[in-house]
């Protein structure tokens, strides 16, 4: 009996090692499960959150983020187009922690260059004035180029850091014009500057950071000042944003108006020359009336009044206003009403104003914008087709520009067509009138068919929107139809 007690106990005591090793294993699978279960939340976070600078430099390094690509504007993500009013509509009532996860979610489209968006880009639009202007850096976001601080004309409480990234080869020209005063137009034909950071200054102000997705050139209207851009070959998000602290604000904001000052001080110094220099002269006739279509003009003619047109001492012709050339800019401006011509005052010296450069490219979508009846359209230049050519190099900014001449209907479709100047025997022997105009026309207007051709004067002329030189030396006048038949 004993014996066979004694070797119970004994098979017992051998299978209790066995029993140790099972839960052993259990446990130790469990484990292995809760990591691989741990790998792939992790490697889900990591793909998922790339404006992470942890997940940035573990995808970089794997390959798995291409770097930011220029857009062509054609193929460009569908974005919505904001003003500063609507900037500050939708993002000034945000919390601050609404206004974190905004930013991640833009700066996180932004790496992943826009691949299968869905919601609309936020784009910015409107005139800002430069502020100042830094070099980046490798501690920067971008390795080279220039960051801007500018705050709108509208809204004086929306500032921008517009981040201009480009080479080294370009620095140069890129703080000779970048600079305090300033004026950029971001404008929804021809700029995407997305919005990649949002961040508050106290105050109820706000500071979007964009860069242009476009990278093309930009130049100034004056000066012929410009650069070309290029997308940075890769990002340093350990260097945050935004990329100029609230005390450089602040010193940009002094030295803005230190800028104006010193403007201000030298046109009262240029118009106190200027009127010392020139004869008085009294006008013993009755005021004219000034017709409602040139409201606001410093001298005119009522409509149907006999009386010719009179023009101040020191004032240009207003016929030799016309005929000058764009790069020097007339102190009287031509008014194209269907009363007699009007001068326009213009003291104001012009400032350089920068705009961005990609050739144009349409949507297919037929737009509507204001019409005037002829000779009731805004104050502006008017310029014959071979004075345009400058305008190709400096750019038109944010002035009004007018064009007339003689066209042929060289091709129509939908709301556009491309006309061509009707030429002389001399102009084509000389070979002038190497220009190409496109014209849009607005919802509802007609369009002028293939082969016909017109005339264009004071009264009807085409609005100037913007005036290319292509590769060929060709130049491109891109204009619209703004006054009706009537």
């Amino acid at each position: 009996m004993k014996t066979v007690e004694l070797g119970r106990s004994g098979k017992r005591s051998r299978q209790l090692p066995e029993n140790d090793n099972l839960f052993g294993w259990t446990v130790f699978i469990l484990l292995l499960c809760g990591f691989a279960v741990a790998c792939w939340i992790g490697t889900f976070y990591v793909f998922t959150h790339p404006e992470e600078p942890f997940n940035y430099h573990i995808l970089e390094k794997l390959k798995k983020l291409d770097a930011p690509k220029r857009f062509e504007l054609t193929a460009a993500p569908i974005g919505e187009f904001m003003g500063p009013d609507k900037l500050l509509a939708k993002y000034g009532a945000m919390s601050s922690w609404q206004i974190d996860e905004q930013s991640k979610n833009l700066l996180r489209s932004f790496l992943r260059n826009y691949d299968h968006q869905v919601s609309k880009i936020p784009y910015v639009t409107g005139k800002f004035t430069v502020l100042d202007s830094y070099p980046l850096s490798r501690t920067k976001f971008c390795d080279s180029g220039i960051v801007v601080i500018a705050q709108s004309v509208e809204v004086p409480t929306i500032y921008i850091e517009h981040l201009f990234p480009a080479g080294a080869e370009q620095l140069p020209a890129m703080q000779r014009t970048l600079t305090t005063g300033l004026g950029i137009e971001l404008r929804r034909s021809y700029d995407l500057s997305a919005i990649i950071h949002i961040d508050t200054l106290g105050g109820a102000r706000l500071l979007f950071t964009c860069i242009p997705l476009l990278y093309g050139p930009y130049g100034t209207t004056q000066g012929g000042s410009g650069f070309q851009l290029d997308p940075p070959k890769s990002v340093n998000l350990k260097a945050g944003f935004p990329l100029v602290n609230q005390s450089q604000v602040r010193d940009a904001e002094l030295r803005l108006a230190q800028h104006r000052r010193a403007m201000a001080s030298q046109e009262m110094a240029s118009a106190q020359s200027y009127a010392k220099s020139q004869p008085s002269l009294v006008n013993a006739e009755p005021s004219v009336a000034v017709s409602p279509a040139a409201s606001g003009a410093a001298a005119g003619v009522a409509a149907g009044s006999p009386r010719p047109a009179v023009t101040p001492v020191g004032k240009t012709n207003p016929r030799e206003a016309a005929a000058a050339s764009p790069s020097t800019p007339p102190k009287a401006s031509l008014v194209a009403t269907g009363t007699p011509l009007v001068v326009a005052e213009n003291n104001q010296p012009l400032q350089p104003f920068l705009t961005a450069s990609p050739t144009p490219a349409t949507s297919g979508r037929v737009e509507v914008w204001q019409t005037y009846r002829p000779g009731q359209m805004p104050r502006g230049r008017l310029l014959d087709v071979d004075q345009t050519t400058e305008l190709a190099d400096k750019g038109i900014g944010n002035a009004t520009i007018y064009l007339r001449g003689d066209f042929t209907v060289t091709a129509a479709r939908e709301n556009r067509a491309v006309l061509r100047p009707r030429q002389s025997l001399a102009d084509h022997v000389l070979n002038r009138g190497n220009a190409r105009i496109i014209v849009e026309y607005s919802r509802g207007t007609p369009t002028p068919r293939e082969g016909e051709t017109f005339q264009r004067a004071m009264d009807r002329p085409f609005q100037i929107m913007d005036v290319r030189r292509g590769a060929d030396g060709q130049i491109n006048i891109y204009v619209r139809e703004v006054t009706s038949a009537e």
